[in-house]
């Protein structure tokens, strides 16, 4: 009788362990993909949203953009170049919380053309005669093609391009 038990109780015992295992699996898989479907239907979102972001702040700080929020004709020169730095830190200061969702490299590239707009500027800024206008500084930054920090935004902006490619 002993060996007849267990004749049929291994075998039912080795179903059931299968058959437990084969369960837990596909429950435990079900619960992944619902909580990556979950987090992807929460994070996708606010990566677009930063990416969107970024790619504003860049065009916000492109020299000929930042020239036409302020008011030339009632601010000296040293007063646009205090604008345009504090513009352009503010700017990024204010999306500084976009960093978590965009890629480090990219975010290492915005920070990298922000400083260069404000370097390029200052020094182009500089080499102007004592005593010029604001007026005179905007039409030196407008005229000048050859500055460092438009390469840097437009690699800045084809890189944000890329990033957003990856998740479509």
């Amino acid at each position: 009788m002993l060996k007849e038990l267990m004749v049929v109780g291994i075998p039912a015992l080795l179903v059931l362990t299968v058959l437990f295992l084969i369960y837990n699996y596909f429950l435990n898989r079900h619960f992944n993909f619902a909580r990556t479907k979950s987090t992807q239907e929460i994070s996708l979102p606010l990566r677009l949203q930063a990416y969107e972001r970024m790619a504003l702040f860049l065009e916000r700080i492109k020299p000929e953009n930042l020239l036409t929020r302020l008011p030339l004709d009632k601010i000296t020169l040293a007063d646009l170049q205090s604008h345009i730095v504090s513009d352009i830190r503010n700017e990024l200061h204010h999306n500084a919380a976009q960093q978590i969702y965009v890629d480090t490299e990219t975010w290492k590239l915005i920070e990298l053309a922000a400083n260069s707009t404000i370097n390029d500027l200052h020094n182009l800024l500089q080499q102007l005669p004592a005593g010029s206008s604001a007026k005179e500084g905007s039409l030196q930054i407008l005229k000048n093609n050859e500055l460092s920090c438009k390469s840097l935004i437009i690699n800045c902006l084809d890189k944000i391009r890329e990033d957003v490619k990856l998740y479509f």
